[in-house]
């Protein structure tokens, strides 16, 4: 059995094949969202990997929050999603060479 780190379902659009999260726990309950572009930014001061990305919000719950918190909630749901992707090799890569 996966430990899922926080509730959530995978909803995709009968139309385009996009998918969203459904969140199904509180205090997020019924907000639906989506990922947009992810970076992966090197801090080789601390060997870490920090994820920065974009969402979308689709459905909001009826109730406010905190977009700081809410952001890092999601962000662990982003790195689930990742590993399971790696795990399973069904991650795919949409993007193209960033050039600066």
């Amino acid at each position: 059995m996966k430990e899922e780190i926080a509730p959530y379902v995978v909803l995709e659009s009968k139309y385009d094949g996009m998918q969203a999260i459904k969140l199904t726990k509180e205090p997020y309950e019924g907000i639906i969202y989506s990922y947009g572009k992810v970076n992966f930014v090197p801090d080789e001061k601390n060997d870490k990997l920090t994820i920065q990305f974009d969402y979308e919000i689709h459905d909001r719950n009826s109730k406010g929050f905190d977009e700081e918190i809410f952001q890092n909630y999601i962000g662990e749901i982003l790195q689930q999603l990742i590993m399971e992707g790696i795990m399973e090799n069904s991650i795919s890569y949409t993007g193209g060479v960033d050039e600066n």
